[in-house]
């Protein structure tokens, strides 16, 4: 892989974290990151596993096996089972503020700066290998994926530029402020981020090799069942040892220190760490054994270092991009635990060795000038320890593996742990104690690990290790006291620690405690001891009496404020207290809960247990209690200064001489005031004089303003009043007493409100006249409505009367057009009959189809006509009923078969069982026009009439291959006489039958659309209500078939009109029949009974058919089939004549259908 793209990956990463760090620190940063802080506290402690575990542990456990474990079980057990130690070392290390390991061991042995410099010393020491491990893992990396690359990195040190650039990472990380005891939420959440892309890195190569190197999880357990190097055989010397410098290490390590106690900002977020941290080591435990597996069976036998396997495995599988996330989270674990230790390392030099030597004549200067001395302090230091552990990696990192550099500094760094726990539990423990401890300890770990690496180095003759010092064979290195242990490590391990342990307990029950000893011992060891539970102090009888309490309470709150107190006390629980009566639980409670109120929490429970138990407080409890007081104290004034800060009014505060003791920022803005004026002690005589001769305090003299002001505040009056200043603000100033003398002032800025009284006083002046102007205008206004509603009501009233002359004169049109129908068609219908009878007789007469013709088309003109002249004057709604489709495409079939036929066009009717809500009538008159048109415009082809079913409703349509219409003529085909020039010259018409189709369409609500290409043909469409309830078919009965070519029946027509008589006459003879004809009344009443009766609906003025028809059944005596001829097309006449049994026939009668009806009602 080529080296520039790791570097270029490298750099990206670099920024990435930055950014992240500074958003952790920005304040929106903050408040988002806020909610999961204890997750981000709780991943940070993963700063633990470095480079050592990231390539290490695999390396460990591909040499050794199970050798690996004790690394990552040491720290689990102790977040498991030693969460109380944990705790407690936090909460003294909160309680006294330090800021490293060595801050707090310096602390608990007499505030001792030798402490703080030994134990910085031991972890610097300890850090530099640790340090030289980080830069040896990622130069290693490096090395290993570009080893093939060409062209190679032109760089002859790659350590060297590793370790400068570790030098950058960790002075822009770690060295961005001065003070070190603030918490770094940006580096937290950095290195929390850090944690995840390692964890993640590992996990996703693990399932690489689960899934892709091995065929799945049962060929990976074959694998590692079958694999010799993770046969357990049993806890080894070698595995304890490791579980023991791991478990102490994760207490003394100067990183896992800082991120756990100097990074905690919640005592709770050890609840969450408690087992996200465990688990976190368990995934990374679980993941390191496909690593090595898959790494022993690749490269077994090849002498690849097995540190390597984790970079290897995905670079032989050409996994680019899994190669750079492994790359990426060696990268982050190495980093991480540069900065953080780096940073612990110059804080500790900086403040217990440098500092106090270099810097004692600048201590003096301000922070100002300090500060830049101290960072460069620190950066220089971070810079001294990288070039040292660069020097140390280059003298004896090719000859140890990382996991043997990692053990060697934690060998070392384990002597802090007798000292911190020691020191933390045993109240005898000594400076001394502590002192030698670590000495010898540290000692001894040279003497046993150092000494035999440098021999083995070539610095140290072999002779010291094969004869020991002056030949004393007892002092060898290896073999120290005549013992042989099976491995280095567990020798150095043994004797640093046991002559530690025996060294501190020696010289601290020696040494002679001074106070400080004491109370710093006590701060350690008894820090919780006055915090036993309530049920415990209840069970025990109280040592003390009522009034002792209650006497323990007035000398911290005074007596006054204590009797207050007791009286709310009394009137709550309806009791009254007595000085020699043993106090209840209640009042204990409740004197210990106002008690914590004055002095803190801690301190009250630590006064009442002695108080309780009779005993008197050792001096070390009593100073614990007076810091815990001052503490409780320092807390009360910050709130009260912040509180006063953050007011939006100006404060003062003046004691009983009239001196200023305390004021606010705002009051500092809204007069200003010099600043030698402004302090503490000042009288307030000086400010008040000060604003009078600036004429703040208004006319008058100056001395007069000063002394009036001064006999307020001496006589304790509140007071109140409301000054305009100069420049023109409002300040409202309040002064109110305190209790046992003094003053306190606010100033409120009221400028605003005093505007917006003024505004409202002028408008509260103008109110009336803009009343009494808007009641005259509302008058006007009403006038003018008064009369638009006249004008409004006359015109209402010429509307409904012209409304009801157009009623009326729509009800004569109406009374009109069935009056005019019925005189306009009977001489056509005679005629037409009369031609009908003669075309029979003469049928190759060439006038008489002519004159058919003719006829046919004056009878569909006025047909139209009038129901144009209907539908237009109708304001009656539709009559839905339930129609069958499929009868009613049987009608058109056979009204339109043979003209189709004439024309050799084909006319197909697709057969449907859908029905419809419509009306049958006008639904089949508009089928009728549409079929009509297509068969008149159509040359060849034919006519199709089909139904479709949509969802809702049904698609009626009918096509054609005619003449075709132009889609700008869509909309001027359904005009009144309107005819496209092309449809003129195929046949006759006058133009109208659209203009029914679209009139009855809407007359239904059945939305007619068309769709035509030019010469090809056109469709138009028909949308009707789809019914799904369909009605069930009446049974038929057997129908009798007459011949078709002659009827010969005894036929009596009726009708007022003689030429319709004779015309019908005339037809019916030449069927063979047997004509009566009767004009009126009587000659209808005379005539004998026939076969089949035919007869008008307007017989006279008064008479109609369904009347005489009625007379005829009872004279006669008998039923008579009878046909009803007339010109009304209504649907309620048709229906009547149903109801009477009569077949309908509207006039003009065309003999087509009067022969078909005839023959229906004979069947």
């Amino acid at each position: 892989m080529n080296p520039w793209i790791l570097f270029a990956f490298a750099v990206l990463y670099f920024a990435l974290l930055f950014g992240i760090a500074l958003y952790g620190d920005s304040r929106s940063g903050q408040r988002v990151t806020r909610r999961h802080s204890h997750y981000i506290y709780a991943l940070s402690l993963a700063v633990y596993c470095s480079s050592w575990t990231f390539y290490g542990a695999v390396g460990t456990a591909a040499n050794s096996g199970w050798s690996f474990l004790p690394i990552y079980l040491g720290p689990l057990l102790v977040f498991v089972f030693g969460h109380r130690l944990l705790q407690k070392m936090i909460r003294v290390g909160k309680r006294q503020n330090t800021t490293s390991i060595a801050d707090f061991l310096a602390s608990r042995y007499g505030k001792q700066r030798g402490i703080a410099l030994l134990s910085t010393l031991i972890c610097t020491v300890a850090g530099i290998p640790y340090i030289a491990l980080q830069l040896k893992a990622v130069t290693n990396s490096i090395t290993v994926l570009s080893a093939s690359a060409h062209p190679a990195l032109p760089i002859p040190d790659t350590a060297l530029v590793v370790a400068i650039s570790m030098m950058g990472f960790a002075i822009l990380f770690g060295t961005r402020q001065v003070d070190v005891s603030k918490h770094h939420p940006g580096m937290m959440l950095t290195i929390a981020f850090e944690s995840l892309i390692k964890l993640s890195a590992l996990i996703i190569l693990a399932l690489y090799v689960i899934f892709v190197f091995y065929s799945g999880t049962d060929e990976f357990a074959s694998e590692l069942a079958a694999a010799q190097a993770f046969n357990w055989s049993g806890i080894s010397l070698n595995f304890l040892t490791q579980l023991l410098l791991a478990g102490a290490a994760i207490l003394v390590l100067p990183r896992q220190f800082h991120v756990m106690v100097v990074e905690n900002t919640q005592l709770s977020h050890l609840k969450t760490a408690r087992w996200v941290f465990p688990l976190y080591l368990i995934l990374i435990s679980l993941v390191i054994l496909p690593i090595a597996s898959a790494g022993l069976r690749l490269f077994e036998g090849s002498g690849i270092d097995a540190d390597t396997f984790v970079l290897l495995l995905p670079l032989a599988g050409d996994q680019f991009w899994l190669t750079v996330l492994v790359f990426i989270g060696g990268f982050s674990a190495s980093m991480a635990m540069i900065v953080i230790t780096t940073l612990t390392l110059s804080t500790m030099l900086s403040n217990d060795a440098f500092v106090p030597l270099m810097l004692k004549r600048r201590l003096n200067e301000s922070s100002e000038a300090v500060a830049p001395w101290l960072l460069l302090i620190r950066r220089i230091i971070i810079i001294a320890v990288i070039l040292i552990a660069w020097l140390y990696n280059l003298l004896f990192g090719e000859t140890e593996a990382l996991s043997a550099i990692g053990l060697l500094a934690f060998s070392l760094v384990v002597q802090l742990l007798p000292a911190l726990i020691g020191g933390l539990y045993w109240r005898q423990a000594h400076t001394h104690g502590a002192y030698a401890g670590m000495i010898v300890g540290s000692l001894l770990w040279f003497w046993t690990l150092i000494v035999p690496m440098l021999s083995q180095a070539g610095f140290i003759d072999q002779t010291l290790l094969t004869h020991g010092p002056y030949d004393i064979r007892w002092l060898r290195p290896e073999f120290l006291f005549g013992f042989e242990f099976s491995d280095a490590l567990s020798r150095g391990v043994f004797f640093s620690l046991a002559f530690n342990v025996a060294a501190y307990v020696y010289f601290s029950r020696r040494a002679k405690p001074t106070l400080a000893d004491r109370l710093q011992a006590s701060a350690y060891v008894q820090f919780n001891e006055h915090l036993q539970s309530d049920d415990n102090r209840q069970k025990k009888k109280p040592q003390v009496k009522t009034g002792e309490l209650i006497s323990m309470l007035e000398r911290f709150a005074g007596s006054n404020q204590t009797q207050r107190w007791i009286d709310d006390f009394e009137r709550v629980n309806h009791i009254r207290l007595q000085a020699h009566d043993i106090p209840t639980a209640d009042f204990i409670r409740y004197i210990e809960r106002t008690l914590s109120g004055v002095i803190g929490a801690s301190s009250a429970r630590a006064m009442m247990h002695s108080a309780l138990a009779g005993r008197e407080l050792h001096l070390e409890d009593v100073v614990t209690f007076f810091d815990e007081a001052t503490q409780a104290i320092q807390f009360n004034q910050k709130v009260l200064s912040s509180t006063l800060e953050n007011l939006d009014h100006g404060v003062s505060v003046i004691d009983r001489d009239l001196r200023l003791v305390a004021w606010n920022r705002k009051y500092l803005e809204m007069y200003d005031y010099p600043k030698e004026l402004i302090r503490v002690g000042k009288p307030i005589e000086a400010l008040v004089r000060y604003n009078a001769e600036r004429g703040e305090c208004g006319p008058g003299e100056v001395e007069e303003h000063v002394q009036k002001r001064l006999n307020h505040w001496r006589s304790g009056t509140a007071h109140r009043f409301i000054r305009v200043r100069n420049n023109g603000r409002v300040t409202e100033i309040r002064g109110n007493p305190l209790p046992g003398g003094g003053f306190v002032t606010t100033f409120n800025d009221i400028t605003e409100f005093v505007r917006a009284q003024d505004e409202l006083r002028e408008a509260k002046d103008t109110l009336e006249a803009r009343v009494q102007q808007r009641t005259q205008e509302v008058r006007e206004i009403n006038a003018e409505l008064r009369a638009e509603i006249a004008e409004r009501e006359r015109a209402e009233s010429m509307i409904m009367e012209a409304k009801t002359e157009a009623e009326l004169a729509n009800e004569s049109k109406t009374r009109f057009l069935a009056l005019a129908s019925h005189d306009i068609l009977q001489p056509l219908n005679a005629a037409r009959l009369y031609n009908t009878a003669l075309l029979e007789q003469w049928p190759d007469n060439a006038i008489l189809p002519k004159l058919e013709s003719s006829l046919r088309t004056t009878e569909e003109l006025i047909s139209t006509l009038l129901e144009i002249a209907k539908l237009d004057g109708s304001t009656q709604a539709p009559s839905f009923e339930t129609v069958e489709l499929n009868r009613l495409f049987q009608s058109i079939n056979d009204e339109f078969s043979a003209i189709a036929g004439d024309k050799q066009l084909r006319l197909i009717v697709r057969e449907t069982n859908l029905y419809v809500r419509s009306e049958a009538r006008p639904l089949r008159r508009i089928l009728q026009n549409l079929v009509s048109n297509a068969i008149k415009y159509t040359r060849r082809g034919g006519v199709l009439l089909a139904a479709r079913k949509r969802s809702d409703h049904v698609q009626i349509e009918v096509w054609d291959t005619g003449l075709g219409i132009n889609e700008s003529d869509f909309e001027r085909i359904f005009l009144d006489f309107n005819r496209l020039d092309q449809h003129q010259q195929e046949a006759q018409g006058v133009g109208l039958g659209l203009s029914v189709v679209s009139r009855i369409s809407q007359h239904l609500d059945h939305p007619i659309q068309v769709r035509s290409r030019l010469h090809r043909g056109s469709c138009f469409s028909l949308q009707v209500p789809l019914v799904d309830d369909v009605p069930m078919p009446k049974a038929e009965g057997p129908k009798r078939t007459i011949p078709s070519h002659q009827l010969q029946l005894k036929v009596l027509v009726v009708d007022n009109d003689r030429q319709n008589t004779d015309a019908l006459n005339t037809l019916l003879s030449g069927w063979g029949c047997q004509v009566t004809t009767a004009s009126t009344r009587a000659e209808a009443l005379a005539a004998e009974p026939p076969e089949l009766l035919i007869m008008d609906y307007h017989l006279g003025e008064s008479l109609t058919g369904f009347e005489l028809f009625k007379e005829l059944k009872r004279q006669w005596g008998q039923t008579v089939n009878a046909i009803l001829v007339t010109a009304h097309g209504d649907a309620e006449l048709q229906q009547q004549a149903a109801n009477a049994g009569m077949g309908y026939l509207a006039k003009p009668v065309k003999p087509i259908a009067l022969r078909a009806l005839i023959k229906n009602r004979q069947t």
